[in-house]
């Protein structure tokens, strides 16, 4: 009986071959950027789900006074403090530090230290084992405890560094190359790796989803060392005897103690939360993970609408023989056997072509939204979709369900003659078209506007430069430890030597990425009384920052020594209307000297987003001039038309001779760190146009499969018609008008919900594009022509078939 309905699965499947193919394909493709879209959203959901006693663990936190917020994180000294109490409640605690990045230099081999690319440790204590757990597959915890200064490596990071061998990084020496946040010292501390541990997993929420390259224990120069300073730069956690009722047990047992931390001359209050709970409340992972899931469900949506109306459509086009069947004794459940065995068939064909295509991409995606960096585990993803196929044979099932209990309705004479209401069918079909188009306008309407706006972005930013010049500068990071100051001098002559390269611009730090100060004065530092503050954004630059930027200075003139500073516009503005302050002659210090207002530049714009400010912040930028003998961070280049890239090959080329070969030269574009550091919709903008071209060819695909089905059946009125006088224009509207009125009314109820959406994104942006009348319009048109096209395509053939042909065959 299986054989016989497989042998009939697959001559349906051959009867509309080209259809079958589609529907195949766009549930496929739909199920693969659903597979990934619910990876990301599942690998941020399970955060902490790595720790063995997740459920036993608490967090440590600090409620404001005369606030519903909880301070971000706790001093080191509270989690001393629990220790020496006694708690029935609780078994150990811990403090671990915020990571941070730190530049070492490491020995490969005896007597061999190089320095590498910043490594992101973590600070813990001695406890940390005891309430996270860890995997040594190297070395000693124990050890690692007794020693100070003990670093415990990743197996990836020692695989990195040493090889295959992990063990050989046991007792090998680290030496920082730069002060450490909580540290006097500008570098030279010793560390020791004590142990190797298996790779820390990322989605959790003591490293905000970033993975970590080693664990600092006892670092006599490290956050743990600072008691009573008044400052945070970690978090505190207890492991319970149970579960939540432990925890409320031993938030009842603080608060009978009366147990507070003093910080800033105030009482905090100290609570107990499950773990992760900080991450959750005040991070962006509800959000990542909840775009991920409601991205992924629309995609899903729509191939699957394409795929079961067009099984649905296939399955009542059968009416005939279902009446037949039931004239010769079948019954509703040989019927539904058989129709379920042709929805597995052709689901199995989909889920095949999605492992294929795991299989091909899954290992290449590498997804980095705001802190959160994905990578894509094929197998991970494959157990994933073998569940999600699961889902998809059970709603196989309902329709098949469905066709069965409509066939079992319809009147045998009926079912025979072919001539079977289609009304309602045709109600369920429009729904799902409608759903379809609902999601295609969603899609590329927001498609359209991350790419609009990453284009305003890109173009405002720095916007003396227009893009093609911003292509053409090289951006080169020169703040290696590593690197002494002649030598970067050196290295920075040798680059400017290079054929093709028309300027230099030296920076302490990238502009995208920060500013040289932020605080001027009224009055020297040394005399307080009566000295104001203004917090502004302040550049150390070079003499030849104004032609370099294209920002020239339109009052004044330029300083003709080091004495002399630069505002621009937005910053002279402001010093006019809230002090009443002319900016040309205007004296501020700081620490370094005294500087008088010579001129004022074109404004400069570095941020797209709003910012907070403070009150008594400035707008604007104040240029001082630096000779950068001192320190060199950051260097730019422009290229000559048409150069940048054999400028930038030979400067990697130049670069790798001059650094270790443990160190990565970087060398990208001004463009490419403009849209780096401020385009989240330079980032997003290519997903959602590809998720946007997915479910506008597969709704294309469903209208495409529906006018075939809709052609098959209506022949005969075609060719009626067609004698009593209708020509190709009425046929092709016959069919057309359906689809037209179903997309346009999926645009009105889809427009606006993108309008909204836009609203509350533009709440983030100073610099936002103008989503007005043409933007709709161009949004509505570019589908309405794919669309147009689709229907024109498959319309004709039917409207010039000869009505004397078909009159005949049927």
């Amino acid at each position: 009986m299986i054989a016989h309905y497989l042998k009939v699965a697959v001559r349906q499947l051959l009867r509309y071959p080209v259809q079958n193919l589609v529907s195949i394909v766009g549930l496929a493709v739909c199920l693969f950027c659903f597979g990934i879209s619910l990876y990301i959203c599942r690998f941020v959901m399970s955060a902490d789900e790595c720790f063995p006693h997740r459920e036993r663990i608490a967090e440590i936190s600090m409620k404001r006074p005369h606030s519903k917020d909880n301070f971000s994180g706790i001093p080191v000294e509270l989690v001393g403090r629990m220790r020496g109490i006694g708690w029935t409640e609780a078994e150990a605690f811990t403090y671990v530090a915020f990571p941070d990045d730190r530049s070492f230099r490491i020995e490969v081999k005896p007597d061999e230290m190089l320095p590498f690319d910043p490594l992101r440790c973590m600070e813990v204590d001695t406890c940390f084992r005891q309430v996270f757990g860890l995997d040594i597959v190297a070395g000693s915890w124990q050890t690692a405890a007794r020693t100070p200064n003990a670093v415990i490596l990743s197996e990836s990071e020692a695989r990195r560094i040493y090889g295959d061998r992990v063990g050989d990084a046991v007792g090998k020496r680290l030496v920082t190359t730069a002060k450490l946040p909580f540290s006097s010292r500008k570098g030279g501390v010793a560390y020791t790796v004590q142990a190797v541990m298996a790779d820390f997993p990322s989605n959790n929420s003591l490293t905000d989803m970033e993975p970590v390259a080693a664990l600092v224990l006892n670092d006599t120069d490290g956050r743990l060392q600072w008691q009573g300073k008044d400052v945070t730069g970690g978090n505190g956690y207890a492991l319970l005897k149970g579960g939540s009722g432990s925890r409320e047990k031993l938030e009842a047992d603080i608060r009978d103690r009366g147990l507070r931390q003093s910080m800033f001359g105030e009482e905090y209050e100290v609570r107990i939360y499950p773990l992760g709970y900080s991450y959750w409340k005040y991070g962006g992972a509800r959000f990542v993970a909840w775009i991920t899931s409601v991205t992924g469900v629309l995609v899903l949506l729509v191939g699957l609408l394409n795929f079961f109306y067009f099984q649905i459509g296939a399955f009542l086009n059968r009416s005939r023989e279902y009446s037949l069947r039931r004239v010769f004794g079948g019954s509703g459940r040989h019927l539904a056997a058989q129709l379920f065995t042709q929805a597995a068939l052709t689901v199995a064909i989909a889920f095949l072509m999605v492992f294929v295509l795991v299989e091909l991409f899954a290992p290449m995606m590498r997804f980095s939204v705001m802190n959160f960096h994905v990578g894509v585990d094929p197998s991970v993803l494959q157990w994933q979709c073998v569940q999600y196929l699961l889902l998809v044979l059970v709603f196989s099932f309902l329709a098949c369900l469905l066709t069965v209990r409509r066939a079992s309705r319809t009147l045998i004479q009926t079912g025979i003659r072919g001539t079977a209401s289609g009304s309602g069918r045709h109600r369920v079909r429009n729904v799902m078209l409608g759903i379809q188009y609902f999601v295609c306008w969603i899609f590329i309407s927001l498609a359209a506007a991350l790419y609009l706006q990453a284009d305003k972005t890109t173009s405002a930013l720095f916007g003396t430069l227009d893009k093609r010049e911003k292509a053409g500068i090289l951006s080169i990071p020169l703040g290696y430890p590593f690197l002494e100051q002649a030598g970067k001098l050196a290295l920075v002559e040798r680059m400017r030597q290079i054929p093709g390269v028309e300027d230099c611009l030296l920076a302490d730090i990238a502009f995208t990425r920060g500013v040289s100060g932020n605080v001027l004065c009224s009055q020297p530092p040394s005399q307080p009384d009566g000295n104001k503050e203004y917090a502004v954004n302040i550049l150390a630059v070079p003499r030849n920052f104004f032609s370099f930027m294209r920002m020239p200075v339109v009052q004044g003139r330029m300083p003709d020594d080091d004495g002399g500073m630069v505002v621009d516009r937005t910053f002279g503005q402001d010093l006019r209307e809230r002090d009443g302050t002319v900016p040309l002659g205007a004296v501020f210090y700081d620490n370094a000297g005294r500087y008088t207002v010579t001129g004022i530049c074109e404004p400069l714009v570095a941020h797209a987003y709003h910012v907070s400010s403070y009150p008594g912040y400035y707008g604007g930028y104040a240029f001082i001039l630096s000779d950068f003998r001192q320190y060199v961070g950051h260097c730019y280049l422009k290229c000559g038309k048409g150069q940048a890239d054999e400028v930038r090959r030979r400067v990697e080329a130049l670069l790798k001779q001059t650094f270790p070969y443990t160190v990565e030269p970087q060398v990208t574009t001004f463009l490419d760190d403009i849209e780096k550091e401020q385009g989240i919709e330079s980032m997003l903008k290519g997903i959602v146009l590809f998720l946007a071209v997915v479910c506008v060819v597969v709704t294309l695909l469903g209208v495409y499969a529906a006018i075939t089905l809709d052609t098959e059946r209506r022949r005969k009125e075609v060719a009626v018609r067609k004698v009593n006088g209708a020509g190709v224009r009425q046929i092709m509207w016959l069919f057309a008008r359906t689809y037209v009125w179903i997309g346009g009314v999926a645009a009105v109820l889809a427009f606006p919900l993108v309008y909204a959406l836009l609203s509350l994104w533009r709440r983030l942006y100073s610099i936002f594009f103008h989503y007005g009348l043409v933007f709709w319009a161009c949004v509505l048109l570019s589908v309405a022509a794919v669309t147009a096209l689709t229907v024109v395509f498959r319309i004709v053939r039917i409207a010039r078939v000869n009505p004397a042909e078909v009159i005949k065959s049927e």
